[in-house]
This record gives C-alpha cells, sequence and structure tokens, in this order.
C-alpha cells in the first residue's frame, strides 16, 4: 500500500506539470455489499481524490488517472458479557471500529465534448488494490474480582486486487441557472461494481455477547484475559472473522475541477 501510495502522489505531480488538461476528483461513496459479504457488513461510507489526465488529439475522450480512498463500515461500543466458569461473569466494554482503504488505476471515456455540454455520459473501468482492517479496543472492565483483558488491542487486517466498471455523468452546474457558462467545476455522478478475491474480516452487523455468537459460517477471533482472583489466564471470543469475495455496489456523488484549458 505504501508503493502504491507513493506511486499515487507521484503521477498526480507529474500530471500537474503536464500541458495537457489535469481534472481534480473529489467524491463521497456508499458501498453496498453484496452476496455473502452484505450479510455480514454494515454499508462502507468512504471519500475518494484522485486525478484524471485528459489524453490528446483525437484520444482527448479518453481519460487515465489515479484515485485514493478511505472509508468506514463500522463503528460501535457494545458490552459484551465474557463468563469465565459458572459463578464468575464479566461485563467489559469492547471497541470495535472497521475500515477500507483502496488505491486504483482507472480510465474513463467519455460519450460527447464537456465543453459543448452541460450533461456528458462516461464509462470508466479501474483496477488496484482494496485493504480491509478492523481495530478491537477492549477497556478494562469496573470489576475488581472479575476478568481482566491481556489483549487490549487486537487488528485483522487483508487486502485483495481488484477490479471495478461503471458508468455515469459530468454535469455543468451552471444548467440549474439562467446563464448558461463553461466553468472549471463539475459535478459528477456514478454507480459502480466492484469485483475482487478472497477477504477475511470481522462480522460487524451482528455483534453478540460471547455466549450468543454461533460459530457456524464464521472463525473465532479469540483475545486474552486473566482472572484477577485465581491468576488463571484464558481466551474468549470477541467477534467472529468471516471470508468471503469482495463484492460491492458503489454509488458515488462528488465534484470534479478542471486545471488548463481543454
Amino acid at each position: 500500500m505504501k508503493i502504491l501510495s507513493t506511486l499515487f502522489i507521484s503521477c498526480l505531480l507529474f500530471f500537474t506539470a503536464s500541458s495537457q488538461p489535469l481534472k481534480f476528483i473529489s467524491d463521497y461513496s456508499l458501498g453496498l455489499p453484496q452476496q455473502q459479504m452484505a450479510q455480514n457488513i454494515q454499508a462502507i461510507h468512504s471519500l475518494h481524490i484522485g486525478g484524471l489526465y485528459q489524453l490528446p488529439g483525437q484520444l482527448k475522450s479518453l481519460s487515465v488517472g489515479l484515485e485514493l480512498g478511505g472509508g468506514i463500515y463500522a463503528y460501535e461500543k457494545i458490552d459484551q458479557t465474557f463468563t469465565f466458569d459458572a459463578n464468575t461473569s464479566t461485563v467489559v466494554p469492547v471497541n470495535y471500529s472497521s475500515n477500507v482503504l483502496n488505491i486504483n488505476l482507472q480510465t474513463r471515456y467519455q460519450f460527447l465534448d464537456e465543453k459543448r455540454s452541460m450533461i456528458v455520459p462516461y464509462v470508466n473501468a479501474k483496477a488496484g488494490l482494496y485493504k480491509f482492517f478492523s481495530n478491537i479496543t477492549i477497556e478494562d472492565p469496573d470489576d475488581p474480582d472479575g476478568c481482566h483483558p491481556l489483549d487490549k488491542k487486537s487488528l485483522i487486517k487483508d487486502k485483495t486486487l481488484y477490479w471495478g466498471a461503471g458508468a455515469g455523468f459530468q454535469i455543468n452546474p451552471s444548467i440549474f441557472s439562467k446563464h448558461k457558462k463553461d466553468g472549471p467545476v463539475m459535478i459528477d455522478i456514478s454507480i459502480n461494481t466492484i469485483r475482487g478475491g478472497e477477504l477475511d474480516y470481522i462480522n460487524t452487523k451482528h455483534l453478540k455477547d460471547e455466549q450468543d455468537m454461533s460459530p457456524a459460517g464464521g472463525k473465532p477471533l479469540m483475545m486474552k484475559f486473566i482472572n484477577v482472583g485465581t491468576q488463571d489466564i484464558h481466551e474468549h471470543m470477541v467477534a467472529q472473522v468471516y471470508t468471503s469475495t469482495l463484492r460491492i455496489l458503489e454509488v458515488r456523488a462528488g465534484v470534479i475541477v478542471r486545471m488548463g484549458k481543454l
């Protein structure tokens, strides 16, 4: 991911220095998990930034560029009841934070000349790296005789290569006013499908107490605790880990800022 981030910044600097028009992109994305992933996690809320470099001459309808995005699909605090034996149980606050990062190379083809059209339809394709990671932080319980966490924090992460394709519209905002003009800022709306390989991630859609978690379909994520009275070290399940292929439907809305003359 660090190598790709360095490549992203280097390419943006190169595009900015070029005499060809550059478009700066910023948008919000609502990622709707599909298939098995939809059963285990909530919608992904992400922000993206990137740049598109318009090819010269006869290829001016085609742009290539880079994009970097980050988002979140869970941020919850749940009081978990951990049972040590038949007579001992402890209520412990557990914080769950699950996030995503992605970086891609992409290309976009416009069907109309944006200098002459208020609405410009386009199709795009992209390929890159998608990363899921979760932090699980266990707080100290207010129970001097109960179980206390030895592992305060657990990190589970995984990544996969992915590709995506979609379609959208660039809209000149002056279409909503009486005075039509060709300005540098455009509204950008698109829908994309994302497909990738398998990922491990925690189930954040149905977080429950340890005794209510069903192991069917998922692998237990264990963390170590110590019983203060007996000094016995043991483990409790704090989440379930699922493996699914990456399947997301993205709905995006943002802005494009043109830098340089077309």
